[in-house]
């Protein structure tokens, strides 16, 4: 014997190992639950939207109550906003071109901590390199101030609403309440411009699980991002805005548009 497999018994053994592989991933795509989703079936062009970079934070977020019984591995899902352009910016000149498709590459962390329980840590976190994309060109004919044209919804936005996930596979059993934040750099280049999507209440994108409190999490030098209530010693570590009367927030019960699901 040569040891070679026939060239028919080999195809065939490909294409059985393809289907295996393919029902894997479905199986364990259906064995996912859904345990929390602040994301609406069909996302609009933009939503309002937190910058880390325009707000000085590190470290942006939520505390969020889980539905269901599943909490293992879970796969985390957020919103982003892009108001980075291919070349120019919002307002002057902001243009995407088909080589600037591909995006760009950021790495996210998504970090989760027990509610009530932000001094002990996170209990898991995960760092991963994920293409974030630019916004699409402004229309100087149908927009004005630099925006983009959706025709879907016949509206102008400056940024651009698009979802990406990370799965924490390591996380055996995630809290029931937990605060769910994210990281990345954002110092220079497009992910300057890139921010995390907000909802509120009023635009009814809550459909599973809930929000125990109306307040984000934080991580800011710079007071605005707090609220009136904070105190000095507040300013530069994780914690909740206090009394929705944020600069940023505006009186406004603003979450940011995230889903959870798990096994």
């Amino acid at each position: 014997m040569s040891g070679r497999i026939p060239a028919r018994i080999a195809r065939l053994c490909a294409a059985f190992l393809t289907v295996v592989a393919v029902g894997a991933v479905a199986a364990g795509a259906a064995s996912a639950e859904v345990v929390y989703n602040n994301v609406p079936s069909k996302l609009p062009g933009n939503f309002a939207s937190i910058g880390l970079e325009a707000t000085s934070s590190t470290e942006f977020g939520g505390e969020i109550e889980l539905a269901g019984t599943a909490r293992s591995m879970p796969t985390v899902t957020v919103v982003m906003s892009s108001w980075a352009c291919g070349t120019g910016g919002v307002g002057s000149g902001c243009t995407t071109t088909k080589a600037n498709k591909a995006g760009f590459k950021v790495p996210l962390t998504v970090k989760i901590y027990a509610a009530g329980e932000l001094a002990e840590g996170p209990v898991a976190e995960k760092t991963k390199s994920v293409k974030m994309l630019y916004r699409p060109s402004e229309d100087t004919v149908k927009c004005t101030t630099g925006a983009w044209y959706d025709a879907a919804e016949a509206a102008c936005y400056h940024g651009f609403a698009f979802p990406v996930s990370v799965k924490l596979g390591k996380l055996k059993k995630m809290p029931k309440k937990a605060v769910v934040t994210f990281s990345y750099p954002h110092s220079s280049g497009p992910a300057q411009s890139l921010n995390v999507s907000i909802s509120e209440p009023a635009e009814k994108t809550l459909s599973i699980g809930s929000n125990p409190v109306e307040e984000w999490f934080v991580n800011s030098t710079w007071s605005g991002m707090y609220g009136s209530a904070a105190t000095p010693g507040d300013i530069g570590k994780l914690g909740p805005e206090i009394g929705l009367d944020s600069v940023e927030a505006e009186g406004t019960a603003y979450q940011p548009v995230i889903s959870v699901s798990a096994n």
